[in-house]
């Protein structure tokens, strides 16, 4: 009896899954490229259809999909690997991302507050900065009394809400890696929630979460992260305020103190009253 003879992927299947595991995660154009490499170098039949090749995959090599949709966001990456969590999955969204607010202290970490929410960051490119008018209180004001927007790039996976942000280009100041994440550090994280209040409940809660890493933070690197965000709005002082709230002495905010000008902000929008800090010229409620 004629011993039967094995297909180019049966004869392969041990190379074709180690160039698979050369990676984590796959998209789908990944695999069309794997595919169109395996056909040149022989090691599947040149009649594969792409249709095929993924189907073998599934069946002989396990090929499993992570999938996230949403109206505005679609994500499909695709693994030979079994132990993969939500952050390596969300990791592959952007080159250059990294994980922001929130998760990104949770992964540290340093808290464990807002863990239902996964914040993930990629910075705008660098864009020439358009002339702008001066700002005035009357535009503050009137900014202020409106409702905060939310991302609207957020989409469920699992038991987990995924927030894709883009925020504006710093040449990704403070970002650093801890273990296998690209994540802000402890100090582009206070600014990334203040500029960010909406997901947070609020100003008192950004003091609840700060207050015990008081100790962690330096002055000097949280205003070089506000300096390099280059806001319209004058943060300088509502960071000075946070600041000294959280047990930093006015003598060590100087820095932040240096910045305040006539302008009145706030710390949060849309508060029927406020009361008003003199020094950092800042309505809290």
């Amino acid at each position: 009896m004629k011993t039967k003879k094995r297909d180019f992927f049966s004869k392969n299947i041990d190379i074709i899954k180690k160039e698979l595991l050369e990676k984590k995660f796959h998209t789908q154009n990944d695999l069309h490229d794997l595919l169109r490499t395996f056909r040149e170098n022989s090691l599947i039949s040149k009649g594969i259809s792409s249709t095929q090749f993924f189907n073998l995959l599934q069946t002989r090599l396990n090929l499993i999909t992570h999938s996230a949709s949403s109206e505005n966001m679609n994500k499909i990456r695709y693994t030979l690997y079994q132990d993969v969590n939500i952050y390596d999955f969300v990791q592959t969204f952007g080159k250059d991302g990294f994980f922001s607010m929130t998760t990104a202290l949770n992964l540290q970490g340093l808290s464990d507050s807002k863990s239902q929410l996964v914040f993930f960051s990629k910075e705008l490119s660098v864009k020439n900065a358009p002339q702008t008018k001066s700002l005035t209180q009357e535009a503050i004001d009137q900014a202020y009394q409106k409702e905060y927007r939310l991302s609207r790039n957020i989409v469920t996976y699992k038991e987990k809400h995924i927030v894709y942000l883009t925020p504006k280009h710093t040449d990704r100041i403070e970002v650093i890696q801890h273990g296998d994440y690209q994540v802000s550090s402890i100090h582009r994280v206070l600014v990334e929630m203040i500029l960010n209040i909406q997901y947070f409940n609020g100003f008192q809660t950004l003091i609840e979460i700060f207050e015990p890493l008081q100790e962690r933070l330096d002055v000097q690197r949280i205003f070089d992260v506000v300096s390099a965000f280059n806001l319209i709005y004058p943060y300088f002082q509502l960071l000075g305020f946070m600041l000294e709230r959280l047990g930093f002495s006015r003598e060590s905010l100087k820095i932040f103190k240096d910045e305040v000008g006539e302008l009145k902000f706030y710390t949060e929008k849309n508060k029927n009253t406020y009361q008003f800090d003199a020094y950092w010229r800042v309505y809290f409620n």
